[in-house]
């Protein structure tokens, strides 16, 4: 008799079922609280970097490009065609606020997180979790340290991959606004310049959302077993998922709207989304093992 993998509607359905514990929902909320202070920090200490969408007779003869002062730098990028300019202004006090700011919020939530994922774990498996075991992310060294180095490359390493990879999407959205400067200088040629650009930035956002799915597995096997050795954990956690990769991606891509939807809110809906897609996902990692498990013993 062979293995019958759950229906993804089967896993999600478990997962809201789960995620209403009385544990996971205080420890979700302690977590997702802390992650909102952070916003509201970062306000405080002017640590953000932002940009303006001006109108294109503010910076009037002003090209397109990266133009130093005393206190920092502007990035300029002038879209002349929807006569719009993008406008970055830093200075370095600002990108320096940032830096230390963002780092300690990170050192700080980053074991936090992983403290809400072994909850997680826990209530999946029928254990009696309590909400300040994860503060033993932050008490011991060694977990704070692994958990540290598995969120960088979710959070930070992920997202400078996908950052890099919109590159060459730039350069074309460049080469279009530059060589068409009103609808009468547009061509065939110059309108497949903006449609490559798309294709390429839709692409690379998507291989960072690839990317992200294949070491997520790693997150979830240092939650399920802290005592782990980061290599272990990395070996383990890869080889969790090989062989099932594509579909735990798509599994992901199904609950993609939620992601984009905490974005928006600044991270107020992980109070449902954070639980709901960390078990879902755990679910599937679980069956995944299990039918891998249950192929090896078949007699075939």
């Amino acid at each position: 008799m062979t293995y019958q993998f759950p229906h993804r509607r089967e896993l999600k359905f478990q997962a809201k079922r789960m995620m209403v514990h009385p544990v996971s929902m205080r420890a979700t909320l302690f977590v997702v609280c802390l992650m909102m202070a952070v916003f509201g920090i970062k306000y405080l200490l002017n640590a953000n970097l932002t940009y303006a969408l001006v109108d294109l007779n503010q910076y009037k003869d002003t090209a397109t490009g990266v133009y130093f002062n005393d206190n920092g730098f502007s990035v300029i990028f002038r879209m002349d065609l929807t006569q719009m300019v993008l406008a970055i202004p830093l200075t370095y006090a600002q990108i320096a606020s940032f830096l230390i700011v963002s780092s300690l919020c990170f050192l700080f939530l980053a074991p936090l997180r992983m403290g809400a994922m072994e909850i997680y774990w826990s209530i999946l498996r029928g254990d009696q979790p309590v909400v300040f075991q994860i503060f033993r992310w932050l008490s011991q060294i060694r977990r704070l340290a692994k958990a540290v180095v598995v969120e960088f490359i979710l959070q930070v390493g992920v997202r400078l991959v996908g950052i890099l990879c919109t590159v060459p999407s730039l350069y074309l959205y460049y080469l279009f606004y530059t060589s068409a400067t009103s609808m009468a200088q547009v061509t065939s040629q110059i309108a497949m310049l903006q449609s490559l650009a798309s294709l390429l930035a839709i692409a690379a956002g998507v291989f960072a959302f690839w990317l992200h799915c294949l070491f997520l597995p790693v997150r979830y096997c240092l939650a399920a077993h802290p005592e782990y050795t980061l290599g272990e954990t990395f070996r383990r956690g890869l080889r969790s998922m090989k062989g099932y990769r594509s579909r735990f991606f798509w599994f992901r891509i199904t609950m993609a709207p939620w992601f984009f939807l905490s974005q928006l809110s600044y991270n107020a809906l992980d109070l449902f989304a954070m639980p709901y897609t960390s078990m879902a996902s755990m679910l599937y990692v679980q069956e995944a093992a299990r039918e891998r498990q249950a192929l090896a013993q078949s007699p075939e």
